[in-house]
């Protein structure tokens, strides 16, 4: 019963108690990751949160296969853990990057998106956002001649992909020093 979809629930929940839940989530999907890490609102330290943002870099099973992420997402899915929601047009968005599901048992939404190591600190970045910060990152981008993927990664000018494995190598692009989550506006 992977496709399952629930019609999404436009609300705001204090920060506690959508960390508690991403906890919970991040435990979960832990097996079946590389690496994971809350980003959006809730790395920013906003107090009501709309939703749970993830950024995970998903791992292969034990024998090499790539499927081993979806396998287990699909078994996630038929236990009604999470289920799919759709996008803002009425259509789920469940991708091979991009994930929009809900936590059944709190309501919450939750945005869960994959990298790789090489773009992780781009990706996180981004998925921390906050939406305006992100259009100022990537205009600056662009005035240095290069270009932000909101997936991850930066192109330079000759096109060229420039690795971003951690958030400070994204900064340090940009020109800028360093901004805590919780100062990114």
């Amino acid at each position: 019963m992977t496709d399952q979809k629930v019609e999404t629930v436009r609300a705001k929940w204090p920060r506690d108690y959508a960390a508690k839940i991403t906890i919970e989530l991040i435990m979960l999907l832990r097996p079946a990751c590389w690496q994971i890490q809350v980003a959006g609102s809730i790395r920013r330290r906003v107090q009501l949160v709309g939703d749970i943002e993830l950024l995970c870099i998903p791992k292969p099973d034990a024998f090499g296969d790539a499927r081993y992420f979806e396998r287990y997402m699909a078994r996630l899915l038929d236990a009604n853990v999470l289920a799919k929601r759709p996008n803002k047009r009425g259509q789920v968005s469940y991708g091979m990057k991009n994930k929009l599901l809900v936590h059944p048992a709190s309501g919450i939404n939750v945005d869960l998106f994959t990298t790789d190591a090489e773009n992780w600190g781009m990706a996180l970045v981004v998925r921390t956002g906050p939406k305006d910060f992100n259009i100022r990152m990537m205009t600056r981008f662009r005035s240095l001649g290069m270009q932000g993927h909101a997936y991850g990664g930066v192109t330079d000018a000759q096109g060229q992909e420039i690795a971003c494995p951690d958030e400070e190598t994204v900064f340090r692009l940009l020109g800028w020093s360093w901004i805590p989550p919780e100062e990114r506006r």
